[in-house]
């Protein structure tokens, strides 16, 4: 269901390193700036040298997903190695009766590099886990089938119809422990499970039929209805397998909705964002609904991350305006994971409303732009610049039975100057922050005294896309969006869509002057002077009704009519 939590999910804030923010301070007045320096929307890593860039929410995607798969890898990489060990004792001791213990010893030297590879400094993809994952599997699987065929040949040429029966068993058996501790260690689906049984239930059957059919006294001591019962075992195993899996994942999913945080029951995920995770969740007594957002237990170590979120909490602490979205309580649980409750906003932010109903109406795009500048300006006379203003930071929500209630939210990476250890410990992080598509020269140009002004661009640029459904700029790389920023000129709005008004049009590019100095005074003369638009107040909540009821997604509408 639509909420708060959308704001962390459709638009990335990006972290940019010093060194762009000098290449853009040296080039950024120059003409036909060109760079072999091609910048993509994939997570790049710090490094000793270039410019690096920091998607925090897709890189955060990567690593969340593989965390789980990779603590159970670790767990059944040690348990077959322990294995390996106890076998391939067991096959030197048998000096000359041993079969092939060269293979064993192989598959150990595997088995400690794959435990070399889960317990080293690197960062391991899902795809790059779930190739661990077949390669231990896959090999053990294997080797049983290596040694099925090898010990069932030897009996038979021996004429010892005992062993070889007894081998065959030990085989299936073999075959069945190793599906069953797939089933219980490994976290998937109902599909993948299926489709790793399917082999290790019909490799050892098929084996045993194809040398019961060329060896005839193999057939005597194997027949059909002994095949038939072993494949009868098999297939039960993998069906205990599947349910195994499918229980242990719904009980996994019912031990994360049961989780509490404080006073707090979370009900369930809403989004994920690049610091935490936030879940609807409900207060205890109060039985009041409402949005938590929790630190990564990951990221409880790392100081950037919790300057980051301490800074958002003292920030919206701090404001109490309607149009900024209110935190209840902020706290502590006994593992060590922050937290903080805030207000429950079933809605749209606005990237979703203009993908649902297409760029605005002047008087919408009014409604929106002057209920944030309201909210700007209380946070603009506290000594707060936002920084990461994006039409994903703003949610249409619906409060107080009204539509269209206006929320800013994400204060992430506010500059606070009111608060002096807060802002050295931001100009101590020698990076830029925010959003490109959205962000002012001055942020670009990595100027850590950016003033509110820079919040006034980055809510025209707001505009732009409300109006339009585009950014000031499209650019292919994020490099040259920020470089357009500092030195292009802003195509009108007007010359994407014919009906814009001229006053509001001439607002929205007084609101993206390169020069901060031309740009309004403050959050309050923008918002009156959008007040004095021909259109303003021409949004009505009739019309505001009847754009949910067309638009909203089926359960947000249920929800709210």
């Amino acid at each position: 269901m639509p909420s708060v939590a959308q704001a962390c999910e459709l638009e990335p804030t990006y972290i940019l390193s010093e060194g762009l923010a000098s290449y853009l301070e040296q080039r950024g007045t120059e003409d036909g700036v060109t760079t072999s320096t091609e910048l993509s929307s994939t997570p790049y890593r710090r490094s000793s040298s270039g410019v690096r860039l920091v998607d925090e929410h897709e890189a955060e995607s990567l690593e969340r997903p593989g965390m789980l798969l990779r603590s159970r890898l670790r767990a059944a990489a040690w348990v077959i190695w322990c294995t390996l060990v106890v076998l391939f004792i067991r096959q030197v001791s048998l000096s000359g009766h041993a079969i092939h213990p060269y293979l064993t010893g192989a598959l150990l030297v595997v088995a400690v590099g794959v435990l070399l590879l889960l317990y080293g400094p690197r960062s391991l993809t899902e795809p790059q886990l779930r190739g661990i994952e077949l390669l231990l599997f896959g090999v053990i699987g294997v080797q049983l089938l290596v040694y099925q065929t090898a010990w069932m040949l030897r009996y038979s040429a021996t004429g010892n119809e005992v062993e070889l029966i007894a081998t065959f068993d030990k085989s299936m058996l073999g075959y069945a422990v190793l599906m069953l501790a797939y089933g219980m260690f490994m976290p998937n689906g109902a599909r993948r499970t299926a489709c790793m049984m399917v082999p290790l239930m019909l490799g050892p059957v098929v084996t045993a039929a194809f040398l019961c059919w060329i060896d005839p006294r193999m057939a005597a001591a194997v027949p059909p209805i002994r095949l038939g019962e072993a494949a009868g075992i098999l297939s039960g195993c993998a069906g205990i397998a599947l349910f195994g899996t499918q229980t242990i994942a719904a009980l996994r999913q019912e031990a994360k909705r049961a989780r509490r945080l404080g006073q707090y029951r979370l009900k369930r995920l809403l989004g994920r964002g690049g610091m935490g995770e936030v879940y609807l969740a409900e207060h205890q007594l109060l039985k009041r609904p409402c949005a938590v957002k929790a630190i990564r237990p990951h990221q409880v170590d790392d100081p950037v991350a919790l300057t980051r979120f301490e800074r958002e909490v003292r920030a919206m602490a701090k404001l109490s305006h309607w149009h900024t979205v209110e935190v209840f309580d902020y706290g502590r649980t006994e593992d060590g994971t922050f937290y903080y409750v805030m207000e429950y906003l079933p809605g749209l932010n606005l990237v979703e409303l203009v993908e649902r109903g297409g760029p605005m109406p002047a008087g919408r795009v009014i409604h929106f732009l002057e209920q944030t500048c309201a909210a700007l300006g209380e946070a603009h006379r506290q000594g707060m610049v936002h920084r990461d203003l994006k039409p994903a930071n703003i949610m249409a929500a619906y409060r107080g039975d009204e539509f269209d209630v206006t929320k800013l939210l994400d204060f992430g990476l506010v500059l606070d100057h009111h608060e002096k250890r807060l802002a050295e410990e931001e100009a101590e992080e020698s990076a830029l922050a925010g959003s490109p598509a959205y962000m002012s020269p001055e942020q670009a140009r990595g100027h850590h005294a950016v003033g509110p002004q820079s919040d006034l661009y980055s809510l025209g640029a707001v505009g732009y896309y409300l109006l339009t459904g585009r950014p000031p700029f499209e650019k292919p790389t994020l490099l040259r969006m920020v470089l357009a920023h500092v030195r292009e000129p802003v195509t009108p709005p007007s010359a994407h869509r014919l009906d814009i008004p001229r006053d509001l049009e001439r607002i929205v590019l007084r609101c993206l002057e390169k020069n901060p100095a031309q740009r309004f005074a403050s959050a309050q003369e923008l918002r009156q002077a959008l007040l004095a638009c021909r259109d303003a107040r021409s949004w009505t909540r009739a019309d505001a009704q009847q754009w949910w009821q067309t638009y909203a997604p089926e359960k947000l509408q249920e929800q709210i009519f």
